[in-house]
């Protein structure tokens, strides 16, 4: 049984209920600076199964919490991971693993420095219809990968965060990365670490942003794949990461807020040149952290490491990061990826 406690309780409300659900865990504590203050945190949830409520950090690192989850807002992950880590506990970091990719060393040096289990919080990893196109891809159904494109678009306007913080200048977080990290890793775990990246981006739709809003990144992928990227935080529509996957015997639809993917194989296509794709039921769970939780507990529990660890979540942030640097610069980036 691993003791599991969860700081921040907006992102980390999922992650605070799988303690409660799994088996194998128990929710020991939460921390939330502003638990008694922000309305989109369930306090009725905790108080009634009298589950401890931490006064300040320090209380879940001097806890006796086996895994701290870091589901705060991006900025605190570096810090409240590293100090995690040093108290002796397993951690569960939420996408992005931090702003940068300087912050992502400083937590790989914890990582190795205390030999506890880490992983980045890749949610798209564990949506059903992204691990069903998963499969069909590596099974060989749709041949080899020639060309993927993904996107995250989601209107920000009405998820500032709380105190919109998501919108602060002295943050300054950018939306190609806290909410493109989605995509961005999506393409990565399908084609591979990206070796060139070339983006625009522009700042229309949400001008009193501190960031840009939108962004368009094309990518060379290993084996001579290529890709593109798109992310917006500001456009006028609902939520979708809407991914295509194209094979030379085949093509994939897929995205992870529908009950079923599309799947078009050249048989199929051959006799219905009107449409030739069929329909794959999938469950619908976008936001999956239930999974990912047992997972890691799991390895925990039999003493390995699950994949999305500190590296992969660093990875993304790499992605990320030169797909701004690409913008910024009008040319070509190569992501870092010396780790």
């Amino acid at each position: 049984m691993q003791k599991v406690a969860v700081m921040g309780l907006s992102m980390g409300n999922a992650w605070a209920k799988a303690a409660v659900e799994l088996p194998n865990a128990e929710l020991s504590m939460v921390y939330d600076p502003a638990f008694n203050e922000n309305p989109r945190i369930q306090r009725g949830y905790f108080l009634e199964r009298n589950i401890p409520v931490a006064a300040a950090a320090e209380d879940v690192y001097s806890s006796d919490a086996d895994v701290v989850v870091v589901a705060s807002p991006d900025h605190f992950h570096a810090e409240q991971s590293i100090r995690a880590l040093r108290a002796g506990k397993h951690v569960v970091c939420e996408k992005p693993l931090a702003p940068s990719v300087a912050d992502c060393r400083r937590i790989i040096a914890a990582v190795r420095e205390t030999g506890r289990f880490f992983v980045t919080g890749q949610v798209c990893r564990y949506a059903p219809g992204f691990r069903t196109a998963k499969a069909l891809l590596d099974s060989g159904r749709i041949g080899s990968l020639v060309y993927l494109e993904s996107e995250y678009a989601h209107d920000y306007h009405y998820s500032p965060g709380y105190k919109d913080w998501r919108k602060d200048p002295a943050v300054r977080r950018e939306g190609f990365l806290g909410g493109g990290c989605h995509a961005l890793d999506l393409t990565r775990w399908l084609a591979g670490n990206p070796l060139e990246v070339s983006c625009f981006m522009n700042h229309k739709f949400m001008p009193d942003w501190p960031t840009n809003d939108t962004g368009v990144a094309i990518v060379k992928f290993p084996e001579g794949v290529i890709g593109r990227v798109f992310v917006s935080i500001g456009v006028k529509r609902a939520y979708t990461m809407r991914t295509c996957i194209y094979g030379t015997k085949g093509t994939i639809i897929c995205d992870n807020t529908s009950p079923s993917i599309q799947l078009c194989e050249e048989p199929l296509w051959e006799n219905s040149h009107d449409n030739g794709f069929c329909q794959i039921p999938v469950q619908v769970a976008s936001h999956n952290v239930s999974a990912e939780l047992k997972e890691f507990i799991d390895g925990v529990e039999q003493g390995r490491q699950t994949p999305t660890d500190v590296l992969e979540g660093t990875r993304t942030v790499a992605f990320a990061e030169a797909a701004i640097r690409s913008a910024e610069l009008g040319q070509t980036v190569r992501p870092d990826q010396d780790f």
